[in-house]
């Protein structure tokens, strides 16, 4: 991820003539009208995406849109095969993928790529905005996971009802993932003028599922007139004894800000809901190592927390953090009558983070905030299942993250420093920079350090026929700070 992409979503409000400019845009559903190159369906029915217009089209298919018959993917698997730019024929509107009568129940594999200039803009009450809005509207055990969306924005406007928004998924439900995700796309409001929306950065509901390394990473993150809203999910809910509800290892960067009718807004989760009634069989609403770093104070009517807005009695809140220091009067919790554990404030700006008060881990404490979340992923049994995380300049990110502090003058222009190809590859893997006194690391998707190496030519070359097929991460560092990084695709 570079800081350029950041900077596409200003071209395209620029096109679409100012930043809070309501306008109606074509649809990808009315220009795709017939299954397109770069949607190439298997024997099984598995389905493999390369154009903007082949995603264009799995709206149709799961929809059931331009004689489509309804397509839900159950047991099978969408797989993107190339980063997508979805503006790349100027602003298009991308209606959600799934809706409530319309579930999405397959698994979509992002395979480490990512979508620029993703618009999901409905200024109007109509049809297409009259339901949950986020890129995948819907997922009754679903999964979406390991995908990035890099640039764009999204506005809707909904009729009477209760509606949830997101920019990855509005609705996660019975038992779907939501897994390795990053969303940096510009949320620029919603508004129900009849009834109660609920917005997350990542995810809106999620009902008796998983949201599990997520982030939500931008510098603005605005919540309109939506009545509630959450950094990565906004109601986490677990209920009819079905499952818990579980948030972990995510994290949010940015600043959440909003009209006089915001209610409630919390920096990790609004509404931690867990039904602690016998009928719910023990199930709860929990969230695990997580942490926020908020640039800016959170306000509402109602609650606000950096943690958790509100957590119930069936709520269970564990190894989560966020930084205080934009606050006036917000602490880590609005409403908090559940069960909450090692979670406190850090100081952003030193080191890796500094935590206000101990945390217990193993048989000792540490007040370091990369401590405390890298010895909770390794506590885990389901080695794997979270990623680790990694030292930036002044605070933790994870491994398919990016530095947002300190970025350096070279980024800032748009230039790179380092590029990697050939990319797919298979036996080699080259890095060429100029650069002097640095070394490259290479990870797998899980976090685990696959090479490392001093840079001492124009070109490194690395060998990589022993390695698995797969998404890798490269990192260029100089006198201890990433100043590069970007994945490559082993086959």
């Amino acid at each position: 991820m570079k800081a350029t992409r950041l900077y596409t979503l200003l071209a395209l409000l620029l096109m679409a003539g100012g930043v809070m400019q309501a306008q109606d845009y074509e649809n990808w559903d009315e220009i795709v009208t017939e299954q397109p190159e770069g949607y190439v369906m298997d024997a099984e029915g598995n389905v493999e995406i390369s154009t903007p217009e082949g995603l264009a089209w799995l709206t149709s298919v799961v929809n059931g849109l331009n004689g489509c018959t309804p397509d839900n993917f159950d047991g099978r698997t969408i797989t993107l095969m190339c980063d997508l730019n979805m503006s790349q024929y100027g602003p298009r509107n991308l209606k959600p993928i799934s809706r409530r009568n319309r579930p999405f129940m397959g698994t979509f594999d992002g395979a480490g790529y990512g979508l620029d200039g993703l618009i999901l803009n409905f200024p109007t009450i109509n049809e297409s905005s009259n339901s949950d809005m986020a890129l995948f509207g819907y997922l009754l055990h679903g999964t979406v996971k390991n995908l990035t969306i890099n640039s764009g924005f999204y506005k809707y406007v909904h009729a009477e009802g209760t509606w949830y928004d997101a920019v990855l998924v509005a609705v996660a439900d019975s038992l779907s993932l939501v897994d390795n995700c990053i969303c940096q796309m510009r949320n620029i409001g919603a508004m129900n003028p009849a009834g109660e929306n609920y917005m997350g950065g990542v995810v809106g509901l999620n009902r008796n599922s998983t949201v599990r390394n997520c982030a939500y990473v931008m510098g603005e993150y605005d919540l309109g007139f939506a009545r509630n809203g959450g950094g990565i999910v906004c109601r986490n809910l677990s209920e009819g004894g079905y499952a818990p509800a579980l948030v972990m290892n995510c994290y949010f960067y940015g600043k959440m800000i909003g009209s006089y009718s915001v209610r409630n807004s919390g920096g990790i989760v609004c509404f931690n809901e867990g039904d602690d009634s016998p009928d719910n069989k023990g199930y709860r609403a929990i969230v695990l190592n997580c942490y926020s770093e908020l640039l800016g104070p959170l306000f509402g009517l109602q609650d606000q927390g950096c943690i958790v807005a509100s957590n119930n009695g069936g709520g269970i809140v564990e190894n989560c953090y966020a930084d205080l220091s934009a606050q006036d009067y917000v602490g880590l919790f609005g409403n908090d009558i559940g069960f909450t554990r090692d979670c406190t404030s850090f100081i952003a700006e030193e080191g890796d983070g500094v935590l206000e008060e101990p945390i217990n881990i193993g048989q000792g404490e540490t007040r370091s905030l990369l401590e405390a979340l890298n010895s909770w992923v390794e506590m885990q049994e389901e080695l794997g299942t979270y990623n680790t995380w990694l030292v930036g300049t002044q605070i933790p990110v994870p491994e398919f993250g990016e530095v947002f502090d300190g970025i350096d003058e070279a980024h800032d222009n748009g230039l790179k420093v380092a590029i990697a190809y050939p990319n797919p590859g298979k036996e080699v893997l080259n890095i060429r920079t100029g650069l002097k006194d640095a070394w490259v690391e290479v990870y797998d998707m899980n976090g685990r350090l696959m090479h490392r190496q001093d840079i001492t030519e124009n070109v490194t070359r690395i060998d990589a026929g022993g390695w698995a097929e797969g998404v890798y991460v490269w990192k260029v560092y100089v006198d201890g700070k990433e100043v590069e990084n970007g994945k490559w695709v082993k086959e």
